[in-house]
């Protein structure tokens, strides 16, 4: 099981995402300081010189190898979970939170680096294209299993927030999942499914409705997660 933190720049994804691992003893894993390391070029220069869809295949290559581990909290760049392939093989590997802010507070945050940015490096007004962008991803952001305000809150408040919403899921059902995810995909794919110990009890488009569909008798008395079993066609290995 991995953890993956999506959203905007500036949300606070690598902080976050370092003091999280760090409680659960885990790896942490930033999708585009790999790529950096990799190319041995800042992602600004990348983009300039290669272009912006060149920048997108070497983080849907990277992104897939990233979930081929597991016990890593994922940071991805703000722009990842655009790609279908990426939302797919994030949202199989475990929980997918996506970290928000107030355009103000984004702007605030990454406003000294603005260079280093290259989706706003050029940008007459950089706070209305932070919008912009924002507006344009709010659609697929709404996609992930939660999503945090980290507007008003220190890294350690965010941190903790996420360890309360997220410590129930990271039971054995998740093994299970894991063990009999290929004979389920056709069963329960595109659907989110509430596993308690080795056995899927509910099963639901959303969250919610599926642990409405669960039986309390179980839910309340025994650890249960909630799992996203993506579709068979989901799936994909090619790059």
């Amino acid at each position: 099981m991995n953890i993956t933190l999506i959203g905007f720049m500036g949300t606070g994804k690598t902080a976050v995402g370092k003091r999280l691992a760090k409680r659960l003893g885990w790896r942490f894993v930033d999708v585009d300081q790999l790529i950096e390391e990799t190319t041995r070029k800042p992602i600004a220069q990348i983009f300039a010189e290669h272009g912006e869809p060149v920048f997108r295949r070497l983080e849907r290559r990277f992104i897939r190898h990233a979930v081929q581990e597991r016990h890593q909290v994922i940071a991805t760049g703000g722009g990842a979970i655009l790609d279908p392939q990426n939302r797919s093989r994030l949202r199989a590997s475990g929980p997918v939170i996506c970290l928000t802010a107030k355009p103000k507070t984004i702007l605030a945050r990454v406003g000294r680096r603005l260079a280093a940015r290259p989706l706003l490096s050029r940008a007459a007004d950089p706070l209305a294209r932070i919008r912009a962008l924002m507006q344009e991803r709010a659609g697929v952001y709404a996609k992930a299993d939660w999503a945090l305000d980290t507007t008003d809150l220190s890294v350690e408040e965010v941190v903790e927030r996420l360890w309360e919403k997220l410590s129930p899921s990271l039971c054995q059902s998740w093994q299970y999942l894991l063990d009999h995810m290929q004979a389920l995909a056709p069963r329960y794919g595109g659907k989110y499914v509430v596993v308690v110990e080795n056995r899927i009890v509910a099963s639901g488009d959303s969250q919610l409705e599926a642990y409405r569909n669960a039986p309390h008798r179980l839910t309340d008395k025994r650890e249960a997660g909630i799992y996203y079993i993506p579709l068979p066609a989901e799936s994909v290995t090619a790059l």
